[in-house]
């Protein structure tokens, strides 16, 4: 698979993304990667750039802003169950933060300081960001959804469901009941369990 091909589903999932915030998100798509799998998801290496890490294959191929197109969230590439699964965690992760605020975070990161050294500021350069570094970084300092990449890799990949939660206070309004205190809703929550209730079988003598 080539960085094209993913960087079209980032551009399909999230339409209208910048040009740099393309560049960033492929960047952790990546190495999550090279971190969960021990292996790439797509061969081009990234180059050091002064505002963070770019693949200059994508650079050049969306410089004339060919970063929108997609917009109606279709992509040609599939992308394999477990990359899938990874990019959807690292969009979770990172997907909210704008261009700027995702090259400040990588700025502070080992992978990209290490491409940097010898260059000045502002230098674009033509160092690469080692694979192996962005492995190792992201195996051994960050968690993926509270999760590190080692639990990643040995529980398997999945997409975790968010807990339902119950508006305790409304159901309650449902059986006519005055509703009590802060104090005695605190007291009700811990000793009546919700999934204890049975709601077909509450008749009007167990409301009172």
């Amino acid at each position: 698979m080539h960085a094209n091909d993913v960087a079209e589903v980032i551009v399909a999932r999230l339409p209208g993304i910048s040009a740099m915030k393309l560049q960033k998100l492929l960047y952790y798509v990546q190495s999550w990667h090279l971190a969960i799998t021990d292996r790439p998801l797509f061969d081009e290496d990234f180059l050091g750039w002064s505002d963070g890490p770019v693949v200059y294959e994508v650079w050049k191929a969306r410089q004339d802003h060919r970063t929108r197109r997609h917009s109606d969230g279709s992509a040609t590439a599939e992308l394999p169950y477990d990359a899938s699964v990874i990019m959807e965690l690292v969009l979770a992760e990172y997907g909210g933060r704008s261009g700027d605020e995702l090259s400040a975070l990588i700025h502070l990161e080992a992978p990209w300081n290490d491409a940097r050294v010898g260059l000045r500021d502002g230098e674009q350069g033509r160092s690469q960001v080692s694979k192996e570094s962005m492995a190792r970084f992201f195996r051994d300092h960050r968690q993926l959804g509270s999760r590190s990449a080692a639990d990643l890799a040995a529980t398997g990949l999945y997409i975790p469901v968010p807990d339902a939660t119950v508006d305790v206070k409304d159901l309650l309004e449902n059986f006519d009941m005055p509703w009590p205190d802060d104090e005695v809703e605190e007291s009700l929550v811990s000793y009546w369990p919700i999934d204890e209730i049975d709601h077909d079988n509450v008749g009007p003598s167990e409301r009172a």
